[in-house]
């Protein structure tokens, strides 16, 4: 009787063919009427009540798709943000239900880069000291090499290992993926120092200087002055250039290497900024695109 009392209230509701044959079946067990109809309506309001609250989240569940739809709402602070937002104004960050994206994969991957022992050891030279003016091996207590590490050859080689995997970072396909690969991007891929930021650059600047100072010594010690004077004016202004040269790459150094890292970069934003042009997309992506378009190259 139980059984059956359930499976009739199951959909929250008694139509009168299922309410004859509970009255069918409790005359035949000796139930008494007056007790089933109070044990049913309880039943009917309890079922009622759960119905609701199952019709109450299900429409939470559906107005929240809306509003995603439109934009995103931060579980944080509730408020409605436009699509694709990285963060909201309260500081939650959304990650749209991935526990790490790709482009955070790939600063992981900048910011956690190993050398293998044999990079190491191509970085290192073998320490030597002088004895009997002769310049011997040291050897540790353990009877191993000793070897020095050069810093800077080790500052080269992550570099290099640095440029190559951006290079090879695969272009992501999601409009997400792709606004966040370009924010995070964008502050690395702006090049400093203005025309005298790459080597290029700073090669044509001085060939043109080169110029100027050797027309200069030569106007100043012409060859008429003497046998040797226009070659030696020549010299002189060679030497001058020369050491220019030498000056203008050891001076500023950290921009001639931020501008190469920035380089590789920026060949990859582009291809990135490519992709989400072929995209379709609303106004906002489209504005968002421009947006970071403009931080990287504002004469566009």
């Amino acid at each position: 009787m139980e059984a059956l009392i359930q499976a009739t209230l199951e959909d929250g509701k008694l139509e009168e063919n299922e309410k004859a044959a509970l009255i069918k079946r409790a005359q035949k067990e000796g139930i008494d009427l007056d007790e089933l109809e109070i044990y049913i309506n309880s039943l009917l309001q309890k079922r009622k009540r759960e119905l609701n609250k199952e019709n109450e989240v299900r429409e939470e569940k559906n107005q929240q798709a809306k509003k995603e739809a439109f934009g995103q709402v931060c579980p944080n602070c509730g408020k409605q943000v436009p699509p694709l937002t990285i963060k909201c104004d309260c500081g939650y960050e959304f990650t749209k239900g991935k526990t790490v994206s790709s482009a955070q994969l790939l600063f992981e991957k900048l910011n956690n880069i190993q050398l293998t022992e044999a990079e190491i050891d191509s970085c290192s030279s073998v320490v030597k000291e002088e004895v009997d003016k002769e310049y011997r091996v040291v050897y540790d207590a353990n009877g191993n090499v000793v070897k020095k590490v050069d810093e800077d050859k080790i500052k080269k080689l992550k570099e290099k290992k640095k440029h190559e995997i951006i290079s090879s970072f695969p272009v992501p396909n999601t409009k997400e993926d792709i606004i966040e690969f370009l924010a995070l991007a964008a502050p690395n891929a702006k090049m400093k120092g203005g025309f005298f930021g790459t080597v290029p650059k700073r090669l044509i600047v001085l060939g043109i200087l080169a110029v100027i100072i050797i027309f200069v010594f030569y106007l100043l010690d012409p060859p008429g002055h003497g046998r040797d004077s226009g070659m030696m004016a020549l010299l002189g202004g060679i030497y001058v250039v020369i050491g220019a040269i030498a000056g203008a790459f050891l001076i500023d150094r950290d921009t001639l290497k931020w501008n190469k890292t920035a380089a590789v970069w920026r060949a990859k934003f582009e291809q990135v900024l490519m992709k989400g042009r072929s995209l379709r997309g609303d106004s906002e992506f489209t504005q968002q695109l421009d947006y970071y378009e403009n931080m990287v190259n504002p004469q566009k």
